[in-house]
C-alpha cells in the first residue's frame, strides 16, 4: 500500500512539474535549435499559456522587405554594436533583433544557450501577436550577469492565416541566429591602420603647403580667383541690367545669310512656361538647347537638339519650321515634322521635344 502511495505521489508531482514548465514555455526546446522539430501550440487554440511579449523595448520600424502575400514568410536578422563581426558581443555591448514579418500574426522567439552552459534556454517572446506586417526591432538586449558565455541562438517560428510560416528553401536554418557572447572589455571602436597612414600623410601635405613658395603661389591664386570673380560678376550685373528680356542670338556659324538678324524687320517674342520672354528680332532665328537651359533639366534638355527648329519671317508673315530634329516639333498639338515652313499666328503654342510648350505671340 505505501509503495502505491508513493508512486502515486510521485506520478502527481511529475506531472505537476509538466505542467507548470508547460504552462510557462509552451513547448520543451530541448537540445540544439536543429534537432528541435517541435513547434509552439497554435495561438488561436492556445488558451493555456499566456502572451509573453520581449523583455525589451520593441517597435515598428519600417515597412516590410517581402511581398506581403497569403503565405506567411519572416526574416531574422541581429543587429550587434560593431558592422564588422557584428555576431560577436563583448563586455557591456548591446544588440537588436529585426523581424520582417509579411502579415500580422503571432511571434514566437526561443534562445538557446551554448550546449555546455548548465542555464537552460528561455523564450524572448511567446504568443506574441503583432497587428500589422513590417520590420518590428527588439532591444537593445544587454548581457545579464550570468550570461553564458559561448555560442547562443536565437529560433523563430511564425503564425499568420492559419497557418506555421515554413523555412526558406533556399536558405537552410533560416529561422536560426547564431551569435557569440564573451566577458570582459568590450574591443572599442578602434581606428584601423589606413585612417592612421591618412593622418600621417595629411601631416605631411600641412608641411608641404606651409611652405613660403608654396604660400606665395597659394595667395596669387587667390587674388586671382577673386578679381576673375569679379570681373565676371561686373559682366553679368550689366548684361541683366534693364530688361527682364533676354535677346536670342543664332548658334549657327556667323555669316550665314539665313540665320543672321537684320536690324529692319518684324518682331515678336516667345513666352516660356516660368515666365521669361525670348525676344525675336529679325528675318530668322534658329532656336536650340541653349535656348531653354534656364527653364529644364540636363534630361529634359538632353531630348532637345542644338538647333531644333527655325522661325523665320517672311513676306510679312512668321513661319516656324522643324530643322530635322529626332524629338520633333508640335504647333497647337499638330506635328509640323517634314512640312517645311508652316505659319505662326498669335497665340500660338510651339511644343519643343514634347518637354516644353512655348507661347507665341506677336506685338
Amino acid at each position: 500500500m505505501k509503495n502505491h502511495l508513493l508512486v502515486l505521489t510521485f506520478a502527481v508531482t511529475c506531472g505537476v512539474f509538466i505542467l507548470l514548465f508547460g504552462q510557462a514555455a509552451g513547448v520543451t526546446a530541448i537540445g540544439a535549435a536543429t534537432d528541435n522539430t517541435t513547434q509552439p501550440d497554435i495561438p488561436t487554440s492556445d488558451q493555456t499559456h499566456e502572451e509573453i511579449k520581449p523583455p525589451v523595448e520593441y517597435m515598428l520600424y519600417g515597412p516590410t522587405s517581402q511581398p506581403e502575400t497569403t503565405t506567411p514568410s519572416y526574416i531574422l536578422d541581429f543587429i550587434g554594436t560593431w558592422d564588422i563581426d557584428k555576431f560577436n558581443v563583448t563586455g557591456d555591448e548591446t544588440w537588436y533583433l529585426d523581424v520582417d514579418i509579411n502579415a500580422p500574426g503571432w511571434l514566437y522567439i526561443y534562445e538557446y544557450f551554448p550546449s555546455d552552459s548548465s542555464l537552460e534556454g528561455r523564450w524572448i517572446a511567446y504568443k506574441w501577436q503583432l497587428p500589422q506586417s513590417g520590420i518590428w526591432r527588439l532591444g537593445p538586449f544587454s548581457a545579464a550577469d550570468d550570461e553564458p558565455e559561448g555560442q547562443h541562438i536565437y529560433r523563430i517560428w511564425f503564425y499568420s492565416d492559419d497557418q506555421w510560416a515554413a523555412e526558406d528553401p533556399t536558405l537552410p536554418q533560416s529561422n536560426l541566429v547564431y551569435w557569440t557572447y564573451s566577458k570582459g572589455q568590450p574591443a572599442g571602436q578602434q581606428p584601423p591602420l589606413a585612417p592612421d597612414k591618412e593622418v600621417k600623410g595629411f601631416d605631411k601635405v600641412i608641411e608641404f603647403i606651409t611652405r613660403p613658395v608654396i604660400l606665395a603661389i597659394i595667395a596669387f591664386l587667390l587674388v586671382a580667383t577673386v578679381a576673375a570673380g569679379l570681373y565676371l560678376a561686373r559682366i553679368y550685373t550689366r548684361w541683366g541690367k534693364g530688361k527682364d528680356t533676354i535677346s536670342l542670338y543664332s548658334e549657327t556659324v556667323p555669316g550665314t545669310p539665313s540665320t543672321m538678324f537684320s536690324t529692319a524687320g518684324a518682331s515678336a517674342k516667345i513666352v516660356l512656361p516660368n515666365g521669361m520672354e525670348l525676344k525675336l528680332s529679325g528675318n530668322s532665328h534658329v532656336m536650340g538647347r541653349s535656348d531653354f537651359a534656364r527653364a529644364l533639366n540636363l534630361d529634359e534638355l538632353s531630348l532637345i537638339s542644338r538647333q531644333h527648329f527655325e522661325i523665320k519671317f517672311e513676306n510679312e508673315q512668321f513661319f516656324i519650321q522643324n530643322l530635322d530634329s529626332p524629338n520633333g516639333v508640335k504647333l497647337n498639338s499638330d506635328s509640323i515634322n517634314s512640312k517645311g515652313l508652316v505659319r505662326l499666328n498669335d497665340n500660338d503654342i510651339i511644343e519643343v521635344a514634347s518637354v516644353i510648350k512655348l507661347s507665341f505671340h506677336l506685338p
